[in-house]
């Protein structure tokens, strides 16, 4: 197997929002790498369809924002952290549109959505429920036009090099090549995204699998708030089990929700089908459990389907290809995971404890999202949090004169490919079995004592090859986010213990693991 070594001034990891706009920025001030797991355009933010948050006009404000967030965050919120991600939000988007990202318009103005959670229409989309696609598209073409930026893809980033709780780059394998490849780089940004594809029904591509919290725990960063997951209340439900989100905006153009009774259950809340996701998926929850079908219906067929399908045109096709007359028929819905509140503890300027290891966008734990994400402020956050750390990399950056770093032989068995996979198909269904919308101390107990008698047993291998790197830390992600949803003995947000079902002041102090600290049976307190 091959080897090479590169160096570059900012190592860019993961292509989602954060990822691309960190290059693009960094660009500015010296040569980049990114480097991601599949292809550019595969993430998260790709398919992301609800929007993207931003006070642009008079009659809405930063303090309406700011309230908004809080309330969704259930009091847990980093007040720092909430008053960046709205002020300077609405100038990184008043940024995009003047670079001209095509933000829907309706008679040549902005066209303003409402969704779940929001007291005032701040809410942009593109192309309908295409906005993700849109932002990424728009940043993929001026990164591919970048003399500064090397894009390298289909490449497994496998471990850091890392001393003394500096990162100095990192260690890959090249899928296609067969070929492993050290990246050396003044400045490396984890952009990996989250962890919410371990659960068997998610809407996150298949990439999503807490990669970059593992590379960053490995080497001495903090791990924040794992227990905070939240679900998408309304995830199309098919018989095959095949699954695509449901935007919220279509919720907020006056869609309804109804049991398989015909009841329109959402109408006791005081914003009905507009209350935030983590009320709205416990009552989905609780209206399949009471019921034969694991769906409910959101309904359309009130509102004019010609305008929802100029409105909405990407999304109302694919409902539609899947047999649903909008018009006639309420759209099966069930909630999935859908978007990771903890990741890796940074500051609100992106730093990890780790000198030069920055963290934005979901893999980061800035504090803004507390204990419920606001829809829409997630692309709003890879924006503001993304510049944040190149702006603090560049003026905060020394450059190193490059050391020797010895590293292990690198291996991918194929053979392993099929033990693997079964393993995971174990580990996700545990997940949204035991740790899903509602968790409970003998579920969780339950998990714990699996993936200590049954799936550590399964790490079949050891040392650097491919399935047993990831095996390991697909099971190190699971056991943290089951010890972090065992620790908080409370209600909060999208965290819903049944056997503690109130919030409790008392359990307010955020939950932190450090792998030194955690070996020892410790947590950061």
């Amino acid at each position: 197997m091959g080897s090479a070594i590169i160096k570059t001034d900012f190592l860019i990891i993961g292509s989602g929002l954060a990822g691309l706009n960190a290059a693009l920025e960094a660009a500015i001030y010296g040569s980049v790498v990114l480097i991601t797991k599949s292809k550019l355009n595969t993430s998260s933010s790709y398919w992301a369809q609800g929007g993207v948050a931003a006070v642009l006009n008079e009659s809405d404000s930063f303090e309406s924002h700011i309230r908004d967030t809080h309330q969704a965050g259930r009091g847990y919120c980093n007040s720092e952290a909430v008053d960046i991600l709205v002020k300077e939000g609405s100038q990184r988007i008043k940024e995009m549109i003047e670079s001209g990202i095509p933000f829907d318009k309706n008679n040549g103005k902005l066209s303003l959505g409402l969704e779940g959670g929001h007291s005032a229409r701040r809410i942009l989309h593109a192309d309908g429920a295409a906005t993700g696609k849109a932002m990424v598209d728009f940043l993929i073409t001026a990164i591919r036009e970048s003399p500064k930026i090397t894009i390298i893809e289909n490449a497994f980033v496998y471990d850091l090099i890392s001393e003394q709780k500096r990162c100095y780059g990192a260690l890959t394998y090249l899928y296609k090549k067969g070929e492993t490849l050290q990246i050396r780089s003044n400045t490396t940004i984890l952009a990996t995204g989250g962890y919410s594809g371990l659960y068997s029904r998610t809407t996150n591509p298949h990439t999503s699998t807490g990669d970059g919290l593992m590379l960053a725990w490995n080497h001495g960063a903090v791990l924040k708030d794992l227990e905070f997951v939240q679900f998408h209340p309304t995830v199309f439900k098919s018989k095959n089990g095949n699954s695509f989100l449901i935007s919220e905006a279509l919720r907020g153009e006056g869609a309804r929700l109804f049991n398989t009774r015909g009841e329109r259950f959402m109408e006791k809340f005081p914003d009905s089908e507009l209350s935030p996701r983590d009320i709205v998926s416990k009552e989905i929850l609780k209206q399949i459990s009471a019921q034969e079908e694991e769906f409910v219906y959101l309904d359309v067929t009130h509102l004019k389907s010609e305008k929802l399908r100029e409105r909405f045109p990407g999304l109302i096709s694919r409902i539609e290809a899947c047999g649903i007359d909008i018009s006639r028929q309420g759209i099966p819905v069930a909630p999935a995971a859908h978007y990771c509140i903890g990741g890796i503890e940074t500051d609100t300027n992106g730093q990890t404890c780790v000198d030069s290891l920055y963290a934005c966008g979901e893999v980061a734990s800035t504090g803004v999202h507390g204990a419920n994400r606001l829809a829409s402020n997630s692309l709003l956050e890879c924006l503001v949090f993304s510049k944040r750390a190149v702006e603090h990399a560049r003026k905060h950056q020394n450059k190193f004169k490059i050391k020797q770093f010895s590293t292990k032989p690198f291996t991918m068995s194929p053979g392993f490919e099929m033990p693997f996979m079964v393993q995971k198909q174990v580990v996700t269904s545990m997940l949204n079995q035991y740790a899903g919308i509602e968790r409970n101390h003998a579920g969780l107990f339950a998990a714990l004592e699996m993936i200590n008698r049954n799936l550590k047993s399964a790490m079949f291998l050891q040392g650097n090859e491919y399935y047993f790197l990831r095996m390991k830390d697909m099971i190190n992600s699971v056991e943290l986010i089951v010890q972090a949803a065992l620790h908080r003995k409370e209600s909060r947000g999208v965290h819903f213990r049944t056997d503690y079902p109130l919030m409790n002041e008392a359990e307010m102090t955020p939950i932190r693991f450090q792998k030194d600290l955690y070996h020892e049976k410790q947590m950061v307190s």
